[in-house]
């Protein structure tokens, strides 16, 4: 099916996967360079509120979800309110984080961006593999079309230009890691 809504949300799993190795190589960057350490995070959690929860969590919230509490075949709901709770943790933990860079607690700060991105994998792990399966198995191709479109709206009304330009953060960061040899 060439309007897979779930390999979309798969593809944006993908790239945001792709900082694990950027916060894993910023370990104490801190120590060598204070400022730029500050700098990557922040933009770290532009890419996070910005690409993984305006862009992707609103997919999953507005519209899967949804889809699958009002199925009639869906009896997971319990599911669904595990996932939207990590959706609302992981907007926490931006805060969190945050306010530790503000307060200067850099290693802190450190320690909770690795535990989020953690976090963060394990809950990519439990859609790619059990959620968006069910998906697949319960809609018919033109209600997963009818959804694949439907993320692409969301898409053009948030901006595809600002998705592009969020996509390239990780790939920008690992850059600048390079540049100054971590």
């Amino acid at each position: 099916m060439g309007n897979n809504p779930a390999e979309m949300l798969m593809k944006e799993h993908s790239t945001i996967e792709q900082v694990e190795s950027v916060i894993h190589s910023m370990d104490g960057l801190w120590e060598k360079d204070h400022e730029k350490y500050r700098a990557m995070v922040s933009k770290l959690l532009y890419f996070f509120r910005e690409y993984s929860d305006v862009f992707h969590h609103r997919k999953e919230e507005e519209v899967l979800f949804p889809e699958l509490i009002n199925h009639p075949d869906f009896l997971l709901n319990e599911i669904i309110d595990e996932l939207e709770e990590h959706h609302e943790m992981f907007r926490e933990y931006t805060k969190e984080i945050e306010d530790l860079i503000e307060s200067d607690e850099l290693i802190k700060a450190h320690v909770l961006l690795k535990r989020y991105v953690n976090d963060l994998l394990d809950h990519i792990a439990v859609e790619n593999d059990e959620l968006f399966s069910i998906a697949e198995n319960l809609f018919t191709d033109s209600q997963l079309e009818n959804m694949y479109f439907r993320f692409k709206d969301i898409d053009l009304e948030l901006g595809e230009d600002l998705k592009t330009e969020l996509e390239q953060i990780p790939q920008d960061l690992r850059g600048e890691l390079a540049v100054n040899g971590f």
